[in-house]
C-alpha cells in the first residue's frame, strides 16, 4: 500500500501549541512521516509556528475539527445551521494555514447531540447541503474534507461505513469523502472486508485506533481483517494512530476514557509505528 504514517495530537490533549514542538520532535524521530493537529482556535503566529516546526522535522501534517451544539449542522434553528457553516469554514482556513492536507471528524453533525430517534430525512439534508459547501470552501484552498464514521454513543446521522458513502455521494464533491476509524468500526462495522469494500471509492482517511483507545493490538479490532481489507481495496492515502489518555480531563470525559491503557504517550507511538510496519510487511 502507498501509504504515510501519521499521529493524531489529541493524545497529548485537545491544545497544540508551540509548547508541543518537542513531541513533534520525539514522532518525527520515531519515524512518522506526519503529525494530525485539532483546530481548537488557534492564533495565525501559533499556527505558522506550528507548521514551521512541522516543515523542518519533515513532518506533513493533517487536521481535525470538532463541532459542537452551538454550531451544529442539523439544528432545528436556521441560525445555528448558519453558524456551522462558518464555523467549519474557519476549520477548514486554520488547517490551509499550517498546510495540512485534509481535515477529518465527525464534521456533520455536533457530537454527542441526540434527539432520541434516528436521523430525519430533514437533518440528513441540512447535513448534505452544509457539507457541499464547506466543500466546495475547501477546494478553493486545496484541501479534502473526511467525514468520519463514528459509533452510535457518539452521533446518530453517520454509523456506518454505508452511511458515511451514501453521505458522500449526495454530497458530489471530489474533495470530501469518507474517513474509516477502526474504533467506531469495531462497534459498528464488525467486518472490515465487508465495511471498507463499501467504501472503496469514497474513502480518503484511516485511523488506526484499538477498541480501548490504547495501544495498538492490545484490544479487540480486527487488524489482520482490517489490514487484509486495506490492501484488496488498494487503499492509497493516511494511516494516523488516534488514541486518548486522561491528561486532558475535558477531552477524557468526551471520550469517556478513564484510564490509559498504555505505559506512556512514547511507548504509545513507538510501538504503534512498530505495529503498522509489522503489518505492511
Amino acid at each position: 500500500m502507498n501509504v504515510k504514517i501519521g499521529m493524531n495530537m489529541l493524545l497529548w490533549g485537545v491544545e497544540t501549541t508551540p509548547a508541543s514542538i518537542p513531541v513533534f520532535e520525539g514522532l518525527a524521530a520515531a519515524g512518522y512521516d506526519g503529525v494530525e493537529i485539532p483546530m481548537s482556535g488557534h492564533s495565525a503566529a501559533d499556527l505558522k509556528t506550528l507548521a514551521s516546526a512541522c516543515d523542518d522535522l519533515n513532518l506533513a501534517r493533517t487536521a481535525s475539527a470538532f463541532v459542537g451544539p452551538e454550531t451544529n449542522p442539523i439544528s432545528p434553528d436556521a441560525a445555528i445551521r448558519a453558524a456551522a457553516l462558518e464555523n467549519i469554514k474557519a476549520a477548514i482556513d486554520d488547517a490551509a494555514t499550517i498546510g495540512a492536507e485534509i481535515l477529518i471528524g465527525g464534521i456533520y453533525q455536533a457530537h454527542k447531540y441526540f434527539t432520541g430517534r434516528g436521523a430525519t430525512e430533514q437533518e440528513w439534508d441540512w447535513s448534505a447541503d452544509y457539507l457541499c459547501a464547506a466543500g466546495e470552501y475547501a477546494a478553493g484552498v486545496d484541501l479534502k474534507l473526511g467525514l468520519e464514521v463514528l459509533n452510535r454513543f457518539e452521533v446518530y446521522l453517520i454509523n456506518t461505513a454505508a452511511d458515511g458513502h451514501r453521505m458522500v455521494e449526495q454530497v458530489g464533491r471530489a474533495n470530501v469523502g469518507v474517513h474509516y476509524d477502526t474504533h467506531h468500526a469495531n462497534i459498528e462495522d464488525p467486518i472490515p472486508s465487508v465495511a471498507l469494500k463499501s467504501i472503496q471509492h469514497s474513502i480518503n482517511h484511516v485511523h488506526l485506533s484499538e477498541s480501548h483507545r490504547g495501544t495498538l493490538g492490545t484490544g479487540q479490532v480486527d487488524w489482520a481483517g482490517t489490514f487484509a481489507a486495506l490492501e484488496d481495496i488498494h487503499y492509497s492515502g493516511w494511516l494516523v494512530i488516534e488514541a486518548f489518555g486522561t491528561s486532558d480531563p475535558g477531552l477524557a470525559e468526551a471520550a469517556n476514557v478513564w484510564r490509559n491503557a498504555y505505559d506512556s504517550p512514547e511507548q504509545l507511538y513507538r510501538d504503534g509505528i512498530a505495529f503498522i510496519r509489522r503489518h505492511l510487511g
